[in-house]
């Protein structure tokens, strides 16, 4: 018999080696450093935030198999309700392709590979995949899911998640098709085989990829709404989001998820009206707006710095040759601290917004 951690290793190694040739075939640029993050991106049409596409840019994925589960097919059914009403897709994984939670990145990975060989010009190819845990049901099908993503000018974010007080949360999340993704996922399935000594606790599969995360080459593409916006989560106690939400989700509840699932379900099934809101009536279009033009704002400093310093390293001369050395190495740490922020928690407002005005004063100084 073949030991588990020798039998997950093998599995990883039979399940990338074939994807070489197709990063390969996909991707002519792997193996070099894009100047343009966002080149390989066709064009998109900005969508109205109050009047969204209905195309199918997006589909939700999730997977369930296994012994029966009547509480979370209706959660599915949740879902599927809702990608309807909004013309999205719908893709659940009904049996293993993979080792337990590895299954939800090799399921990504499939769909992902499977997009990029599609035609883009003609509308067949999905641009937004949305992953949703089989604990989680909409609760206010009137949001679109539009709303949530980055605008076209910030066409090198490529995952938009959450966080919770233990980090990442992968239960609900949105993944750009594009090649980023297939070496975010790949990594994230090679990485028990190439760190077998880091304990990756229970949820192997999102602690793997909030490591891979974590490196260099991924974490400026990536950004995380507030959790409660797309991921509230229902306690013990109480749901933790507001009337209007788009959606509850059980985590962490043990046994109490049942009765906890089962009451929620009841409520969108039997009277829905209680729960939706239309979406100009919630807080989400003003707030998702200002929430992406601060990103984009940040990002734009952050940018335009590096064109400057880049150009007067070309030159030989200092980034700003006519100011003080305190205004440089001010204007530098502002820089710093506003990329943390960005990296680490864009979703704090007031902060980012107070970094984004930090360097505003410094980059003003005489």
């Amino acid at each position: 018999m073949i030991a588990p951690s020798r039998r997950l290793r093998l599995l990883t190694l039979l399940t990338l080696s074939p994807l070489l040739l197709v990063l390969l075939y996909l991707n002519p640029l792997y193996g070099r450093q894009s100047t343009n993050p966002g080149e390989w991106l066709p064009h998109r049409k900005t969508a109205s935030l109050s009047l969204p596409s209905t195309s199918r840019q997006i589909t939700k994925v999730s997977m369930l198999y296994g012994k029966k589960n009547s509480l979370y097919e209706r959660a599915l059914q949740s879902h599927r309700r809702h990608a309807e009403r909004w013309g999205y897709g719908m893709e659940v994984l009904r049996s293993d392709i993979s080792e337990g939670f590895w299954n939800k990145p090799a399921y990504l990975l499939e769909i992902v590979i499977r997009e990029l060989s599609k035609g883009y010009a003609d509308g067949e190819r999905v641009e937004w995949l949305m992953w949703v845990d089989a604990d989680s049901a909409v609760l206010n099908p009137a949001i679109p899911l539009e709303i949530f993503l980055p605008p076209n000018d910030l066409g090198d974010i490529h995952l938009v998640a959450t966080k919770d007080h233990k980090g990442l949360n992968t239960g609900i999340f949105f993944l750009r098709v594009h090649p980023w993704a297939i070496n975010l996922l790949a990594e994230t399935l090679a990485f028990p085989a190439y760190n077998p000594s880091i304990d990756l606790d229970i949820q192997v599969d999102q602690s793997a990829m909030e490591r891979v995360l974590n490196g260099s080459r991924y974490r400026d593409h990536v950004t995380y709404l507030p959790r409660t916006w797309i991921n509230a989560y229902e306690w013990a106690h109480a749901y933790e989001g507001e009337h209007g939400n788009y959606l509850v989700h059980f985590p962490g509840l043990g046994k109490q998820r049942w009765p906890h699932m089962e009451r929620w379900l009841d409520i969108i099934e039997r009277t829905p009206e209680r729960w939706e809101v239309p979406v100009d009536q919630t807080g989400y279009l003003v707030d998702t707006e200002a929430f992406w033009y601060r990103v984009g704002k940040a990002k734009g400093i952050i940018d335009e710095y590096a064109k400057v310093k880049a150009e007067a390293a070309r030159k030989g001369a200092s980034p700003l040759s006519t100011s003080s050395r305190e205004r440089e190495e001010g204007m530098e740490k502002a820089v710093e601290e506003l990329r943390k922020v960005l990296r680490e928690a864009p979703f704090e407002a007031q902060l980012l917004q107070q970094r984004i005005e930090d360097w505003n004063v410094v980059s003003k100084m005489e």
